[in-house]
């Protein structure tokens, strides 16, 4: 089992798989940040992305992934935080990211398929190791 210091001070030992939940809530962080430049970027027809898209058009997208962004960002902050609510927030995130990355592929194809691989490893991380926290936890102070 992993050690990890509490907010006290004193080392204390961490549940298995807090390094994937913790991965998890960073990788959110980060690919929102970029949902919301990929998202700023469309809006102001910048010349890095091409208008080569599935379907609809590049300002519909921008504000897709905009807003996008800013879930991901709540949800990330939410997995740090131990929110209950984030996990489930984050696993529907990391999914539909997953999704509309298929559409945004022709814009940008190694982009996009990197973000398609750590929306995987994110819904891994915390279907797996994301539910119950609050009750081990909880569970674990009481022993």
């Amino acid at each position: 089992m992993a050690r990890g210091y509490a907010r006290d001070g004193y080392v204390e030992e961490l549940d298995p798989g807090t390094g994937w939940i913790y991965f998890a809530g960073l990788m959110l962080l980060l690919s929102g940040c970029f949902n919301l430049i990929d998202g700023i970027a469309a809006l102001a027809n910048s010349d890095y992305l091409s208008d080569r898209l599935q379907f609809a058009n590049l300002h519909a997208w921008g504000w897709v992934f905009l807003i996008w962004g800013v879930v991901q960002i709540i949800a990330g902050i939410g997995i740090w935080m131990d929110a209950g609510w984030a996990a489930i927030l984050g696993i529907v995130s990391a999914f539909l990211n997953l999704i509309v990355q298929l559409s945004w592929v022709r814009t940008n194809p190694f982009w996009a398929i990197t973000v398609m691989v750590v929306d995987v490893l994110v819904i891994y991380g915390l279907v797996v190791w994301g539910g119950g926290r609050g009750e081990r936890r909880a569970a674990k102070t009481e022993t």
